[in-house]
């Protein structure tokens, strides 16, 4: 069958997170990024037809650098 029954059978993990651009595109087995090419080429691969918006979602972790730190100055009497 072709339904609900076959997609039992689809329990490999095949990509991961890929560790320069971000999106779930790494090949586990081929040791290569779909999405941009990490693994075969040293170039970011991109084309105009296929590129999406890069999920970054681990760069939220990291603290911002462009924040300025607020300093309080002491009140003259």
């Amino acid at each position: 069958m072709k339904g609900t029954p076959s997609f039992g059978r689809h329990n490999k993990i095949s990509h991961i997170r890929c560790r320069r651009c971000g999106r779930h595109s790494y090949h586990i087995q081929h040791k290569k990024c779909s999405a941009c090419g990490f693994g075969k080429s040293a170039r970011m691969y991109k084309h105009a037809w296929k590129w999406k918006p890069v999920n970054r979602s681990k760069r939220k972790f990291l603290t911002p650098g462009h924040k300025k730190v607020k300093t309080v100055h002491a009140k003259k009497i």
